[in-house]
């Protein structure tokens, strides 16, 4: 079959396929024409690494032609008005809703949606003085579904906090009432600004929906400095600017370029690695920048929304566990990564390796010179690696014991870091346990705190959301959410239903272990 006639067989599999929408159908047929871009290769060593599966390219062309990642200053929009859009800067609340809505519809990601919806409270609280609670309510549920019926994509990530407003409370309450998978939610957490009972709303609706998660604003704020946002799963970004790509490091695959000591990894596989990481993601960032032209042609930076100065590049890692376990069971040692305190901190001396270099590998076009560093938190295909620096599924500790394992790998990673915690629903009846769990967690280090109810509908995947009854929707019909089809393959590949779901018992109350 020559390479037109296969082509032609992949569009029809694509517009006959009765599992896919329309939208969906249009979005395949786009990404298979990208597919077939002329070949723009790397170098020899790291195209090497990515056929042997070292290197991952999370299915981004050689040739991109818009970031990877990107957050417009919807503050500055909304100020401003827009030109290219032909809005005028909103007056009241309709308008900012109007504005806002329309403004997503035009802002570029690799999904084709927008993977951050801005810090919807400190935007919108400005023009509710005189709505009352019930038409704040109903103007907000109005624009949550416009969001998900629109915007059907679970990457869609919107922030809150850390301070309190009429705003922020109102969208928790929608939140919950609703419990979609689209948006995504985080709320930036900030002890002594953010109130206590605000706290235990946010933690209320973990309980009932497994949403929002939660940032730990202080440390995460302290490493940008005109502000981030917390998109697409939970990667922290700079405000105002982005992320040019994200390659990943499959650490799992890494093992077999040392000869099995820790010495000889640290020494040489992690440069190394790091090299071919930073070679691979020049190459992107290049062709991006200097010939895609998205950078001099595109409405959001003509306006002053993004600026290249503000974009930086990922540097993923996932397969930690796997790594480490390699490396014990070489030396003959029985312990295992998340669960034995030696394995641990070797898992914790690689990362501080990478950290390293990361810190001094430079970055054309990225904001200071340098990348950041990401726990990637895997993709749905990833049998046999666990995704970032996480425990494997099926073998997670106590929440506690799990925290306290997982909190010192948090401090290496600005890029973003998420570990997901199983919890039972007998936590419904100790509703003040997950409040103490994530002030407590904050107070060991976590970045993220990111909670799954075993019980809930709507389940936390690699960092987004979808529904079970999505999920069993999509295996005999189209659904209209896009990742859908990415988490029921996550169910059936990466068996994220097997998460054990754990107590917190008053035996382990939280203040007792934070020492």
């Amino acid at each position: 079959m020559s390479q037109i006639e296969q082509l032609q067989q992949a569009v029809l599999g694509h517009i006959t396929n009765p599992n896919l929408t329309l939208p969906q159908k249009q979005l395949a047929l786009a990404q298979l024409a990208e597919s077939l871009l002329p070949r723009n290769p790397y170098g020899e060593e790291v195209e090497q690494a990515f056929e042997r599966g070292i290197l991952h390219d999370m299915f981004e062309s050689q040739s991109p032609f818009k970031p990877r990642y990107v957050l417009p200053d919807y503050a500055k929009a909304m100020a401003q008005g827009s030109e290219f859009l032909e809005l005028a800067p909103p007056q009241d609340l309709d308008e900012a809703l109007n504005f806002l809505s329309i403004l997503y519809l035009n802002v570029p990601s690799v999904t084709g949606y927008p993977v951050f919806l801005g810090h919807l409270d400190q935007l919108l609280e400005p023009f509710v003085e005189g709505v009352s609670d019930s038409a704040l309510e109903k103007a907000l549920t109005l624009f949550w579904q416009r969001l998900d019926r629109t915007l059907p994509d679970s990457f869609v990530h919107a922030n809150l906090g850390p301070q309190d407003s009429r705003v922020g409370r109102m969208i928790l309450k929608v939140d919950a009432k609703l419990a979609q998978s689209v948006p995504n939610l985080t709320f930036r957490y900030q002890e002594g600004v953010t109130p206590d009972d605000l706290l235990r709303r946010v933690t209320d609706n973990i309980i009932a929906c497994n949403k929002p998660h939660v940032a730990n604003h202080e440390a995460i704020d302290a490493e940008f400095d005109q502000g981030y946002g917390v998109v697409s799963c939970y990667n922290a970004l700079p405000l105002g600017g982005g992320s040019h790509t994200l390659l990943r490091l499959n650490l799992m695959r890494s093992f077999e370029l040392c000869d099995g000591s820790e010495q000889d990894y640290i020494d040489n596989v992690v440069p190394h690695c790091s090299e071919l990481m930073a070679s691979a993601l020049t190459h992107r960032i290049r062709f991006l920048v200097e010939e895609s032209g998205f950078f001099d042609h595109h409405f959001l930076c003509k306006e002053g929304l993004v600026s290249l100065d503000r974009f930086t590049a990922m540097f993923g890692i996932y397969g930690l566990a796997e790594l480490v376990n390699q490396l014990m069971d070489a030396q003959g040692m029985p312990g295992r990564y998340g669960l034995d305190r030696e394995a641990t901190a070797l898992g914790e001396r690689i990362v501080a390796a990478y950290r390293r270099q990361v810190d001094h590998l430079e970055m054309i076009h990225c904001e200071g010179g340098l990348m950041r560093l990401h726990s990637q938190s895997g993709i749905s295909c990833d049998k046999e690696e666990t995704a970032g620096t996480r425990i494997p599924v099926g073998s997670e500790p106590d929440p506690l014991s799990h925290i306290l394992a997982c909190a010192p790998m948090h401090q290496y990673f600005d890029g973003g870091i998420s570990d997901i915690f199983g919890l039972d629903p007998t936590i419904r009846h100790n509703p003040g346990a997950l409040e103490r769990l994530v002030s407590g967690g904050f107070g060991m280090g976590l970045k993220m705190f990111t909670a799954n109810l075993s019980d809930n509908d709507l389940v936390r995947v690699t960092g987004y959301m979808v529904k079970r009854s999505d999920i069993d929707k999509f295996r005999h019909q189209a659904e209209r959410h896009n990742s859908t089809c990415l988490g029921a393959e996550a169910v059936d590949v990466v068996k994220i239903l097997e998460r054990q779901a754990r107590v917190v018992s008053q035996e382990q109350h939280p203040v007792s272990l934070w020492k």
